[in-house]
């Protein structure tokens, strides 16, 4: 009897000692190590440029350091599903935009991840319009110069794109719309694009206007034209493709965070928090401005309607185009 009255004080000692574990895991406040935000695209794009705007602020906020990491491949999709795939805690972030998560899985059986049920709408970061932009040696300073050129060449006008994107879709509305044909060259994503458009590789994109500024600025490539129903203060002498002629053509696209699905709503109050506080710093939205791009904010309510909202949007536009993987 005394050697089993040992054992239950002391079995109860030991759960004493692994409850106070317990207790003190679930008090320990979030974050407590550094945070990682996923960026499915290569360096260079405008998804990277905002996702590391966002991620300094965002890890003052937190109170700690927001790594980015570039995950490319398959249009996003990879980078999206290692997200999709990752513990709920809060701890592995998406920085989301159309082609990865409204677009491609109304494409692709390929896409091994269910957006509604593997991922958790944190907020809205920032819109931005798309421009046309050709290599600087093209002849042509406008749209109705450049859609003279292409007709005047006889074959199709290599087009650099990445499947299941709005540019993507624009490619096909912009062909259809001025008589051009376009033969389509995939990329992982803008930034290879451009670099090989900039090259002479390819000879025209639609693109964000984010991840152009810099070849514009350079020199090494040129726009016609830019996608908006306005012009953008960033270039003010770029007139829209709707004043060129193509009434209605627009084209931009939206840049948000996720978490995985299954993360503790405590935790997904906190980032929503923090990442509305962030696109609301007048420093952010001055950097975000700066590269054509317009800051966003919104509760996690309002982004997960906006995303539901886009996914039935590029449902119907591929339906309509007939877009297949194989393209």
């Amino acid at each position: 009897m005394r050697l089993y009255g040992w054992w239950v004080r002391g079995c109860a000692a030991w759960l004493c000692v692994v409850a106070g574990w317990a207790v003190a895991a679930a008090e320990t406040p979030y974050p407590d190590k550094p945070v990682r935000l996923v960026v499915p695209y290569p360096p260079g794009g405008s998804l990277d440029i905002i996702g590391r705007v966002l991620a300094q602020k965002l890890g003052a906020g937190l109170g700690q350091t927001v790594v980015v990491e570039n995950r490319a491949g398959a249009s996003g999709a990879i980078g999206t599903q290692v997200v999709a795939r990752s513990s709920p805690d809060g701890y592995m972030l998406l920085m989301g935009s159309p082609t990865p998560i409204s677009i491609l899985p109304n494409i692709s059986p390929a896409v091994k991840y269910d957006v509604v049920r593997d991922l958790a709408p944190v907020g809205l970061v920032a819109t931005g319009p798309h421009v046309l932009v050709i290599g600087s040696r093209t002849p042509a300073r406008n749209v109705q110069e450049f859609v003279a050129y292409a007709k005047a060449q006889g074959t199709p006008v290599s087009f650099g794109t990445f499947l299941g994107s709005p540019q993507d879709l624009a490619g096909y509305i912009f062909a259809r719309d001025t008589g051009i044909q376009l033969q389509r060259v995939s990329y992982r994503g803008s930034g290879p694009a451009l670099n090989d458009l900039a090259s002479g590789v390819i000879q025209f994109m639609v693109v964000e206007l984010a991840a152009a500024l810099p070849f514009l600025e350079s020199g090494h490539l040129r726009a016609i034209g830019i996608a908006s129903p306005r012009r953008s203060p960033v270039l003010p002498e770029l007139p829209t493709v709707a004043e060129q002629g193509l009434a209605g053509f627009e084209s931009g696209g939206w840049f948000g965070v996720f978490a995985r699905a299954g993360t503790p709503e405590p935790v997904l109050d906190r980032l929503a928090s923090e990442v509305q506080r962030a696109v609301s710093d007048p420093e952010v939205k001055a950097k975000l401005a700066s590269v054509g791009v317009t800051a966003a904010s919104s509760s996690r309510a309002e982004f997960a309607a906006h995303v539901r909202e886009e996914g039935v949007k590029w449902q119907r536009a591929v339906a309509e185009f007939g877009i297949k993987p194989s393209e």
